[in-house]
């Protein structure tokens, strides 16, 4: 069952489907499947909220100040930062780029 997300990416940009690219939808499905829960919902529970990563490349800076990145943001995924577990072993390096071209896209 396609996502809300990846209806929307599909209809906001048509001619990356027609060229065959992907990425952007498969990407926003492993996001859906491996981070949405937590960067696009509320936890009222957590005294800390995890960030909300629409616009994350639209800033110099990450929500931990680090530099926004590819490389960094890649090593946030595998490594993880705070409460944020490690992907490391869960998602391989096409899915981690996958994942950071998606996150491109996010306004």
């Amino acid at each position: 069952m396609m996502s809300y997300k990846s209806r929307l990416i599909r209809a906001a940009f048509p001619w990356l489907l027609l060229a065959g690219c992907h990425s952007v939808e498969r990407g926003s499905d492993l996001f859906d499947v491996h981070c949405s829960d937590c960067h696009t919902l509320d936890h009222p529970n957590l005294k800390k909220q995890p960030p909300k990563l629409n616009g994350v490349f639209q800033s110099k800076t990450l929500p931990s100040g680090a530099p926004a990145t590819d490389e960094q943001v890649r090593n946030v995924i595998v490594h993880g930062l705070g409460t944020m577990p490690a992907f490391d072993g869960r998602l391989s390096e096409d899915d981690v780029n996958e994942i950071i071209k998606y996150l491109h896209t996010l306004k």
